[in-house]
């Protein structure tokens, strides 16, 4: 019982903020090595990529941006990377899962 009213207690505090932040682990680009090939647009199903004329490079509309990273996999040049995910992060995990193994 305890811990099912320290529970409600929590929610009750989240839901009666008049805002919330989360952490944005949305995609980014480096413009250095976008070639505004368009291909991360093709492939966002929230379509949360363009391709800036003036610019010439891919742009992240962050707020139509779930994170889900196809845009990040299709990008031949490297160009788009996750936030939050870079990779000495990644190598952490990979060498924490090892290491219980």
């Amino acid at each position: 019982m305890a811990q099912a009213n320290g529970a409600a207690i929590r929610a009750v505090t989240l839901l009666s903020r008049k805002e919330l932040q989360s952490a944005a682990l949305i995609a980014a680009v480096n413009p250095r090595l976008c070639a505004a090939c368009g291909l991360c647009v093709d492939v966002c199903p929230y379509s949360a990529r363009v391709i800036d004329e003036e610019t010439r490079h891919a742009k992240v509309l962050e707020v139509l941006c779930q994170g889900c990273g196809a845009c990040v996999a299709a990008c031949p040049n490297g160009a788009s990377y996750q936030r939050g995910f870079e990779f000495e992060q990644i190598f952490g995990m990979i060498e924490a899962a090892l290491a219980t193994v």
